[in-house]
Parts: C-alpha cells; structure tokens; sequence
C-alpha cells in the first residue's frame, strides 16, 4: 500500500502514516530503513493499524497539515524553542539552550520578586521550568533525569547542618552571648558564614557542571543529539 508520512517523531522515530485507502498507520523507528520526513510518500505493509517494511518513495518535506496530525521534526541548526526547553522533561537540551533558558528564567526571577504574594507563587511555578532543563540537560550528557534531586538533597543537607551549628554555637557560647561578647558573635556569625559559602559552592558547582560539561555524541536512549537532530536520526536509520 502507498501513503504519506503525516507526523514523525524526532526523539524516538516514530510516527504515523495515511494510507491510499483513507486509513491511519502508526510505525516505530524499526520498521523504516531510513529516516522519514513530513510529506514523504511511502510504499508500506498496513495491518491493524501499523505500518511495516516502509520503504521511502519520494522525499517531500512539508508543513504539517492543517488538521493539526504531528509535528515537523527540528531545523537541523537545532533552533531555540522555549516551550520544549521549559516545558518538556522528555529529550535532550544542548549547552547554549540551557543557558538561554537559564538566563531568562533568572531574569524572570529577579523581577517577579518584587511582585508581593504574586510574585512568591509564581517564583514557585518557576520550579518546574527549572528542573524541566536540568533533566534535558542531563539527558543530553547521557544520565538519568532523577540526577536532578542531588542539589536539592544536598540543599536540605545543608539547611540541617546550619541549624545545627547555629544551636550548637548558641549552646556553648550562651552566657558569652547574653554578654555581647565580640567574640562570641563573630563566632557564630562565623560559622554561620562558612556553612552559607559551602552552600553556594555546592549549587554554583551543580550550575557549572550542567552548563559546561559535553553532551554525549550522537544519539542516545533519550534522543538525537540536539545540535543536529535530523541529520543525527537519518544517520542512526541510515
């Protein structure tokens, strides 16, 4: 049977197909000997609903229709997309896209601060957007998304460590401190200080290693390298 390639997948490969006879044929990235595009005509096996043994006839891309089936797969220059590098926990993110999405959101962060209330909520929506790049940026470097959780166990980890050197500081200094003895109050302020600037090491470092450290080469279990997307699948399908 013949159709049209109507959406593909660039992550996994997958996608769907319109056949001659006005039916739906959904196909995996196992059943194509080479990448397809939006618009391709195709010769296929259609049974049950799934496409096999899809050979490529022509290479047409196009827009996807108007009925709104799919999406076209990026531009091979791996052009910024907001919504995905905000909004989608699923593929991989590059270097320069995270640092774009890290800069506005910072940015965003800074002046919704000054909003009262509103301004608190919607630094807390800002969470998800966060972490949603932080795991594509994992993805992208080839490890498991629930990396993400380390900075905020080691955040909790050291807000226990805070506290608990401020009491103890308190406890063994406590008639110092009634006082206002100098010392005492460096003391604590000192240890105070130290805990506050491991903190910021710890976070500025896990900030630094998502930005800075390679992305995995080629294709990964969570998709094509996101420098080149088209070319790196038509090379894994190839």
């Amino acid at each position: 049977m013949r159709g049209e390639v109507i959406s593909v997948d660039s992550f996994s490969g997958d996608g769907l197909i319109t056949g001659e006879d006005g039916g739906r044929y959904t196909f995996s990235a196992s059943s194509i000997r080479a990448a397809l595009r939006i618009g391709d005509k195709v010769d296929f096996v259609g049974t049950d609903g799934v496409a096999t043994d899809i050979i490529a006839l022509t290479s047409q891309p196009s827009a996807a229709p108007a009925g709104g089936y799919g999406y076209a797969a990026p531009a091979a220059t791996g052009a910024y997309d907001f919504k995905t590098a905000m909004f989608q926990f699923e593929g991989r993110l590059r270097r320069s896209h995270f640092w774009i999405t890290w800069a506005i959101l910072f940015v965003a962060g800074i002046v919704l601060g000054f909003i009262p209330i509103l301004g608190t909520l919607i630094g807390l929506a800002l969470l998800w957007p966060q972490t949603a790049m932080q795991v594509k940026r994992l993805h992208d470097m080839g490890r498991t998304g629930w990396w993400v959780l380390a900075p905020y166990g080691a955040n909790l980890v050291m807000i226990i460590v805070t506290f608990a050197t401020m009491f103890g500081t308190i406890a063994m200094n406590a008639e110092a401190l009634e006082n206002e003895d100098p010392a005492a109050i460096m003391a604590l302020f000192g240890s105070f200080g130290l805990v506050a600037l491991i903190f910021v090491v710890i976070n500025l470092g896990w900030l630094l290693w998502l930005g800075i450290a390679d992305s995995q080469p080629g294709r990964n279990k969570y998709g094509p390298n996101p420098k080149n997307p088209v070319d790196d699948t038509a090379n894994t399908f190839a």
